[in-house]
């Protein structure tokens, strides 16, 4: 079945229903949570009772998406998370391809009552559990497959301005945050969705500057850091690497997302193919893979850092002290491109 197809069945299964539970992942990024304020202000618009529930906190640059703080997040109130999972209509999945995305709250989504819809664009969705899975790998992001099936909506008769520019703005957000400001994984139909959010006044340049221009100092200076002290270029692998120790973070005073978008700077460099960040936390490593498309690094992260996601740009976890990373960065990286020859 089509997007659009699948679409009006979403639609259908909104009718009749009292209260809709949205649901994003763990560790939540630009794209998990403009499409769950996006969505959410849409549902809530049009009468339905509606909240967010996300697994663990979002980065604080994001939190002019949520200014009223009406996000529930499940490692800081518990009950109230589990009340809104368990006492809704349906759950809506957004940006994630199967329920151990969601961490702790994998068992507790699974074994809800209600009815469960889907929407991502990360390869190979678990459909068991759905009513409906809408999946689309060749998206830019869950934000732009989000738009596209509201579009399909009947009552939205497929204009944008069908939408608020609350919902709108949210859903812009996590296009440019998933694309890096519309530099990775853009399709035409990415610059069609955002010429509409355009014509519909969305205002871009107020995104751009809460998005990529309101870093702290200290992020800043590590950058600096990170760039001189840790980055190391391997020209026979044409691959960079970066770690970003406990210690780092202590001495530099950085809070969670403060290391958005570090993975992508050695990319800059002319002959580096592939980056990857490595983030010290206290319960394991958080890999971060970028390719400029030659190396998939979707098949690296599944094939030696317990992760996965999509052919530029994919993520992991490893379970080793931080001082072996750099090494089985390397050899992991010289044995996976001497299988993919």
């Amino acid at each position: 079945m089509t997007v659009e197809e699948l679409a009006l069945g979403f639609e259908k299964l909104l009718d009749g229903k009292k209260k809709v539970t949205i649901i994003s992942h763990f560790n939540p990024d630009g794209d998990a949570v403009g499409s769950s304020v996006g969505l959410n202000w849409f549902l809530l618009e049009r009468g339905y009772s509606s909240c967010i529930v996300l697994p663990s906190a979002a980065p604080p640059f994001l939190d002019f998406l949520d200014p009223e703080h009406s996000i529930i997040y499940y490692t800081e109130d518990k009950k109230r998370a589990k009340d809104a999972v368990n006492g809704c209509d349906l759950i809506v999945c957004l940006d994630f391809n199967k329920p151990g995305r969601t961490e702790w709250m994998s068992d507790l989504l699974t074994s809800a009552k209600a009815d469960k819809v889907m929407i991502d664009h990360h390869p190979n969705a678990v459909r068991e559990g759905f009513n409906i899975v809408i999946s689309d790998e060749d998206a830019s992001s869950t934000c732009e497959l989000l738009f596209r099936v509201l579009m399909a909506f009947r009552h939205t008769g497929g204009r944008a301005s069908s939408l608020s520019i609350k919902s709108l703005s949210a859903i812009t957000a996590g296009i440019l945050t998933d694309t890096n400001n519309f530099n990775n994984s853009v399709t035409p139909y990415t610059f069609n969705v955002a010429a509409e959010m355009l014509k519909a006044g969305v205002d871009f340049d107020f995104l751009n500057n809460m998005l990529f221009k309101r870093f702290s100092e200290s992020r800043m200076r590590l950058m600096g850091h990170l760039l001189k002290e840790s980055m190391e270029l391997d020209t026979g692998t044409e691959a960079s690497c970066m770690v970003l120790t406990m210690e780092d973070k202590k001495n530099y005073g950085i809070q969670d997302g403060d290391s958005e978008g570090f993975v992508n700077l050695p990319l800059m460099i002319g002959n580096i193919e592939i980056s990857a960040f490595f983030n010290e936390t206290e319960d394991f490593i958080k890999v971060s893979l970028r390719s400029k498309g030659r190396i998939s690094v979707n098949a690296l992260a599944k094939a030696y850092f317990n992760g996965g996601g999509h052919e530029r740009a994919a993520g992991g976890r490893l379970y080793i002290p931080i001082a072996q990373v750099r090494d089985y960065f390397r050899q992991s990286l010289e044995q996976f491109l001497l299988n993919n020859r």
